[in-house]
Order: C-alpha cells, then structure tokens, then sequence
C-alpha cells in the first residue's frame, strides 16, 4: 500500500514538472513614460500604452501584433510594467497612443500615436523602454 502511494505521488510530482515547463517563456517589458507639456497640442482623449510583438514602421504602420494594453494617467510620469508571452519575434515596440472610440483597444486610422520605441528581449529576461509624450 505504500509503495502504491509513492508511485502516485511520484507520478504527480513528475506531472507537475511536466506542466511548469511546458508553459510557454514570458517576457517582462517595463515602460517608463515621460510626459511634456505642449502649450500648442490639445487633445481631449485618454491615454494608452500599447505593446507590440515586432516593430512599428512610420511608413506601413504594425509590423505585428498588438499584444496588450493598458490606460495611463495623461500628464503624470510612470513606469508600467507588463508580462507577456514570448511572441515569435525578438523585437518588441512600446507606443503610446490617444484613444478616442473608450475602448482601450488600438485602432488604427482613428486612434492617434503620439510616440513609441521598440527594444530587444529575451525570454526570461526584462527589457526597459523609455517613451516621452506631450500633452
């Protein structure tokens, strides 16, 4: 009977170790924003932060996908950090945006992107991307 018990407790010992590593490598972004105050720019609409998995191109716009998101205080300097799946790129783009449709969600054409900056990362690793808006 206990050699019975062991085996079990074996065996869900080695599920448990199968399951951690199983899981899929997490990357931690820290992005500090810098706010400046713009006496010619006025904008109505909240502020956002979004990641992005790949680079962001002036010209074509994403070049990936947008990964997460969060609302930012306008006007007050921060730090943000998220934790994110590793994507199948190694780049990684912090943008800052205003958001006019309420629903913290990118939309291009309609949302307006007031700054971003990408960076490498490593699974496992933190990367920290500085970017600086005005307000």
């Amino acid at each position: 009977l206990k050699i019975i018990r062991l085996k079990h407790s074996l065996t869900g010992s080695v599920l448990a170790i199968m399951m951690l590593c199983s899981c899929e490598p997490e990357v931690n972004i820290e992005v500090g924003v810098l706010w400046e105050d713009d006496q010619y720019f006025n904008d109505s609409g909240s502020a956002c932060i979004g990641i992005l998995g790949g680079k962001w191109d002036s010209d074509t716009g994403f070049d990936g996908t947008i990964l997460d998101t969060t609302s930012v205080r306008l006007g007050v300097n921060g730090n943000y950090k998220f934790s994110i799946i590793a994507s199948e790129s190694d780049n990684y783009t912090a943008f800052i945006y205003f958001e006019h449709s309420g629903n913290e969600i990118y939309d291009e054409g309609y949302d307006i992107v007031m700054g971003y900056k990408y960076n490498k990362a490593e699974p496992g690793k933190t990367v920290e991307i500085s970017l600086s808006a005005y307000y």
